[in-house]
């Protein structure tokens, strides 16, 4: 297949792009009522029988000013909607994915029931049904007291996520679908002590293959066998709990190893140490160039190191004794990057600079570094911080840490967990899914709390490890290859927002028909240009996906995906995405393009749902 380079055309509203309309039979399914759709016929830019360079403009679309979200504020109505505490004790953050066939089709898809998956402290791993907390599976692979937080991907390639889980007595791997093996590896060997720490997935080298990354080490997906191991890992105050995280930091298309005083390649070389105490990690943007920062909490410190590892700021001994891994996102709405730790009996706000914004009296005097989770429930465009401590969860307001939910129905001896936040009941909207263990209190296993009056915004089907940031995974639990950058759209890091700091602007995804060469059909072939736009308020965010089908006498038959890498600005459009047919996929010379889609599978939220299909019809070698 010729591709074409997918760059996003950033160019200014009015401008256009004067694109003959010069090929019948396009089916206006985009909701504007307007039949010029600015798709062009090539009857003569081939040569040799190959078609030539196809117009790849890109057009505005314009922007629908009514495209924003309902904000729901003061609406605020939590209720626990399930709990499993026949799990036992739990403190490791739940992971979520789509597992399990529950509608029985023998295929895995967005009608099934995402599944909920917890390390008790025992170290079993447990799948729940995400609408019910039934118990899918148990695997009792004995990863040891304390277990890190397992992840969710697929390692393999073949549909069907596996779940990862690691702890002092061995790494191991299982099927997703019911919780069987798929290997066993030796324990953690990396410089630090493995209890309470999380495992990560990730593609290092972009082969489709992805690698288990826990702390330093590195470790093959397939397999279970260890790749390589990082000098500097575990040096410094922090001699446990190690941290899957991998970035694309210096923006070389090539994923780094993240720990809290290195970066490393694939094979264990160091790109760079400076030589200060390690700890963990969040990554995101700070600063005007394109390349990532990293904040590191330390015993109760917390600092920003530049992409070449030099310290911006630091807040030695801020949070008491103990702080635990740090949430990038924006907490107030104001579109810069603030942070969130929990330390020793106190949550942390800090801003884009290491001042302090806010801080919370909480209760922890057992570990003092658990983490927490950043979501827009209202979309108002601020944040809400999910955090819960020894005796509560809370939800606090992300500007001034006002509390709006103190749930008492929770008790922890605290590790390094903390509140996941995703839809893991198909009903559109977030849910907050936390662990429980018996310590202040009698409560243990899991809870799911949900919005008695469905008032919360809509949230992914999946957060498949602790060092979530939205563009690690697909929706289907597959990792991608080459991901996009978090901090070049969203900007956050263990935040669940897919729109940040927009308050109720959403974007709008749509096919915008571009160009097309139809005089290859006796060779077999014919190209089509396509083009996402974008006529909402808000901007879309990297990785939409565009789907085509070819048009049966049946239901359409999916044919291939391509993704736009970049954001789109609002009211503009990606440069035209070139999709390569043979003449035999197409009976009936039509086909029907699909914005916001992965083989059905849709990524984000928008204003209109109505306007994401394109057919092209009459002309396609029918």
């Amino acid at each position: 297949m010729r591709l074409s380079s997918l760059l996003v055309c950033l160019a200014a509203l009015g401008s256009g792009c004067a694109i003959d309309n010069g090929l019948k039979g396009i089916t206006d399914d985009q909701g504007t009522g307007d039949s010029d759709t600015g798709f062009s016929t090539d009857t003569d830019n081939h040569d040799d029988g190959v078609c030539g360079a196809l117009d790849l403009d890109c057009p505005d679309v314009g922007v629908d000013e009514t495209c924003e979200a309902e904000a729901h504020v003061g609406t605020f109505t939590p209720v626990i909607e399930w709990k499993n505490e026949a799990i036992g004790d739990a403190y490791a953050t739940p992971v979520v994915a789509r597992l399990v066939d529950t509608d029985g089709d023998g295929a895995l898809t967005s009608a099934d029931t995402p599944s909920v998956v917890v390390a008790n402290a025992v170290g079993s791993l447990i799948a729940m049904d995400g609408s019910t907390g039934r118990i899918l599976w148990t695997a009792t692979g004995n990863l040891g007291s304390e277990p890190m937080t397992p992840a969710i991907g697929d390692l393999d390639g073949d549909g069907w996520p596996e779940v990862v889980g690691s702890g002092s007595t061995g790494t191991l791997a299982f099927h997703g679908r019911d919780g069987s093996a798929y290997w066993n590896a030796r324990a953690y060997v990396g410089g630090k002590q493995p209890q309470c720490g999380a495992v990560g997935i990730y593609d290092l080298d972009a082969d489709g293959a992805p690698e288990i990354v826990i702390g330093g080490e590195v470790m093959n997906g397939q397999t279970g066998v260890k790749i390589s191991q990082g000098a500097g890992d575990g040096s410094g105050n922090y001699a446990y709990s190690p941290f899957g995280v991998a970035a694309d930091i210096d923006q070389d298309g090539v994923l780094e190893v993240v720990v809290g005083n290195a970066l490393y390649h694939k094979d264990g070389t160091a790109i760079w140490q400076n030589h200060k105490s390690d700890g963990f990690v969040a990554v995101a943007n700070f600063d005007s160039d394109t390349k990532g920062e990293i904040v590191v909490s330390n015993v109760g410190s917390v600092r920003l190191q530049d992409d070449d590892g030099t310290v911006l700021w630091d807040r030695p001994g801020v949070m008491g004794s103990t702080s635990g891994s740090p949430t990038v996102a924006d907490f107030d709405g104001d579109g810069e990057p603030e942070v969130g730790v929990a330390g020793h009996n106190v949550y942390m706000v800090f801003e884009t600079d290491g001042s302090t914004k806010w801080s919370l009296r909480v209760q922890d005097e057992s570990s003092g570094f658990t983490g927490s989770s950043v979501f827009d429930f209202e979309g108002d465009g601020a944040a809400e911080v999910v955090y819960a401590d020894e005796n509560d969860l809370y939800v606090l307001d992300g500007a001034t840490g006002a509390i709006k939910l103190k749930e008492t129905e929770h008790s922890s001896a605290t590790c390094s967990e903390y509140p996941a936040i995703a839809d893991v009941d198909n009903d559109g909207h977030a849910e907050i899914i936390y662990t429980s263990s018996a310590y202040s209190g009698t409560e243990k296993g899991v809870r799911v709390v949900g919005d008695a009056d469905d008032s919360w915004m809509p949230a992914r089907t999946v957060w498949n490890e602790h060092a979530y940031s939205i563009t690690n995974v697909n929706d289907d639990g597959t990792i991608p290859a080459v991901p996009a950058t978090n901090w070049l759209s969203y900007n956050n890091f263990r935040s669940g927002d897919l729109a940040a700091a927009t308050g109720g602007a959403l974007s709008d995804a749509l096919p915008v028909a571009g160009d097309v060469c139809i005089e290859e059909c006796s060779s077999g072939r014919v190209y089509v240009v396509v083009a996402v736009g974008n006529q909402g308020t808000s901007e879309l965010p990297a990785g939409v996906a565009i789907s085509a089908y070819a048009i049966t006498d049946a239901d359409p038959v999916y044919l291939q995906t391509q993704v736009v890498p970049d954001a789109i600005a609002s009211g503009a459009s990606s440069v035209g995405i070139e999709f390569d047919f043979a003449t035999t996929d197409l009976p009936y010379g039509a086909v029907e393009f699909i914005a916001d889609d992965d083989n059905g599978r849709a990524s984000i939220t928008e204003c209109n749902e109505d306007n994401n299909t394109l057919v092209i019809s009459d002309g396609l070698c029918d």
